[in-house]
């Protein structure tokens, strides 16, 4: 500071503003050049991890696109979906099959067409005392059960009628307007359930007092004119085998699959479940070009460089750099669980190249796909399935893909793959710390009794290939997997750091008005001083003057 007032020759003006300023650079750069740093990595993490997701959502839609990992493989077909089709139901690998259908007859609803009034507020019991309506299981010739039975003196109009029908389970009634608009008639229809077994017709009658007799003369009573239509069962042969059902769906011919009766048939219907190629090969296009499109980058947001501006924003980031060792590890991993044998990529013509990156022989693929679309289907699709369609996979959480045997050992006692499992109400799971933990099934009471002592059977549990990497994508897409918690933490310094900015802001500009402050009185005394030599001098010219006089 002593040069400065040196230099300034006795307070000869200087920019004390510039000079505060520039002094209060000098102590912000350093501090400033840290957050700025900090500021800067950050960014490029939180920016990194954006390609990296949306890579990842790009991907995984393209997997979904395919449909159901267990099912997207297989296609069912029908000659004619206007009388029979065809679909897969419970997320199940149907069998691949061919089979002709013809349709003899559908299944219809019971119902029961009442006569008409011409009033819909004519009272339902007439001039009766007392008048009663029933619904009856069965047809006329050959009644079952009592349904329900409705007084027609306390429910006593069409409308009211048709609302307490519809309070009974099964059954839904309608009032129908016939007739003219002059001479309109009003019909109460009712329908019950599908199928022979839901077979109902109605009874109303009145009590003189010896008796029910049929009602007749005024009010609503049966007078021939009612339609009466028993329900119907469906009838297809599959094959040359009879099979009826009460619906016009057919769900127990084979397991995991819903044939649908539409209409009646002149000719067979062929109806088939075979390997969808075209799907099985978008679906191997989509694996590689997805990989390929997510290894890049993923490689490209970690790669490190000495030059900062060159370096990947998840450089330093061990959670990514995990996040490419297990997308190496897919390609070259086992798919296990599928049938009896373990399948790869390479199989299928998929080739690692140096990179990392994948590539596929097309020709190699086409010949496979050819010839065995059951390996393909293998190390693509996935599959949870017990060879005894009786038994059923309740839940495999966490349960490692692999073949498993069920086998009965004593009465009330089974065991997979040869360890003890637990038995109770219909629900067979395995123990802790098994091979099978997580697995459940349901085993129903006629295979728990009935199986002999040694029974057994084989649940595949498989996931393949698009099941695997949907559930890594989303692993990552949870808030609290790693690459997420990367961006969240960023997020979070980035805010802790502008806070420091404002407070380095802060601490800078009450450091500049000090400076200001200061340099004001300094140059305040230089000024003084310059005016006390001004004095002085001008005293000493006026003494020698006067001298001289």
């Amino acid at each position: 500071m002593v040069d400065i007032v040196n230099t300034l020759n006795a307070g000869s003006g200087i920019d004390i503003k510039s000079l505060a300023k520039s002094l209060t650079d000098t102590v912000r750069a350093p501090q400033q050049q840290i957050i700025d740093t900090k500021t800067k990595a950050l960014e490029a993490k939180i920016s990194s991890v954006g390609k990296i997701m949306s890579a990842v959502t790009s991907f995984d839609d393209a997997l979904k696109s395919l449909g159901n990992p267990q099912t997207f493989q297989r296609t069912p077909s029908s000659s004619d979906p206007s009388k029979v089709t065809m679909e897969f139901v419970d997320g199940k690998v149907a069998p691949t099959f061919s089979g002709q259908i013809a349709v003899n007859q559908i299944a219809s609803d019971a119902s029961v067409l009442l006569p008409g009034l011409s009033s819909l507020d004519a009272p339902l019991a007439g001039t009766d005392g007392n008048r009663t309506f029933r619904l009856i299981a069965g047809t006329v010739g050959s009644p079952g059960s009592h349904i329900a039975s409705i007084d027609l003196t306390t429910v006593k109009t069409l409308p009211a009628l048709r609302d307490k029908i519809n309070e009974i389970e099964g059954f839904q009634a309608t009032i129908i307007q016939g007739g003219t608009s002059g001479n309109p008639k009003y019909y109460l229809g009712i329908k019950g359930g599908m199928g022979a077994a839901n077979s109902f017709f109605v009874n109303i009658s009145t009590d003189p007092g010896t008796g029910p007799v049929a009602a007749s003369g005024s009010g609503l009573f049966l007078n021939g004119t009612e339609i009466v239509k028993a329900g119907l069962d469906a009838e297809i042969s599959v094959d040359g085998v009879s099979v009826t059902s009460p619906s016009n769906d057919f769900d127990a011919i084979l397991p995991g699959i819903k044939i649908r009766a539409l209409g009646k048939t002149t000719s067979e219907v062929t109806v088939s479940s075979n390997y969808n190629t075209q799907s099985l090969s978008e679906a191997m296009a989509t694996l590689v070009s997805g990989f390929n499109l997510m290894l890049e980058t993923v490689k490209s947001e970690t790669k490190f460089d000495t030059d900062p501006n060159k370096r990947g924003g998840l450089s330093n980031d061990a959670s990514t750099r995990a996040l490419l060792s297990e997308l190496r590890r897919f390609t070259t991993q086992e798919v296990t669980g599928f049938n009896e044998e373990s399948h790869t990529l390479a199989e299928l013509g998929v080739r690692t190249n140096r990179d990392g990156s994948l590539s596929l022989d097309e020709n190699s693929f086409a010949k496979v796909l050819k010839d065995r679309p059951d390996i393909v289907e293998a190390v693509l699709a996935s599959k949870k399935q017990v060879s005894d369609t009786r038994l059923s996979v309740i839940s495999s959480d966490n349960v490692i893909p692999a073949k498993y045997s069920v086998t009965k050992v004593a009465a009330g006692e089974w065991r997979i793959n040869g360890q003890n499992a637990t038995l109770s109400t219909g629900k067979l799971a395995a123990n802790s710390g098994t091979d099978a933990e997580g697995l459940v099934l349901a085993l129903p009471p006629g295979v728990e009794t009935a199986a002999p002592i040694g029974y057994q059977t084989q649940v595949y549990f498989a996931k393949g290939l698009v099941e695997r990497f949907t559930d890594m994508f989303s692993s990552l897409k949870n808030s609290q997997s790693s690459l997420q918690l990367a961006s969240s933490n960023a997020s979070k310094s980035l805010a802790e750091l502008e806070l420091k900015k404002t407070e380095l802001n802060l601490r800078m500009s009450k450091m500049e008005e000090r400076y200001l402050l200061q340099f004001a009185q300094m140059n305040a005394l230089v000024n003084e001083s310059s005016n006390t030599k001004t004095s002085l001098k001008t005293f000493i010219d006026s003494w020698t003057a006067g001298l001289k006089g």
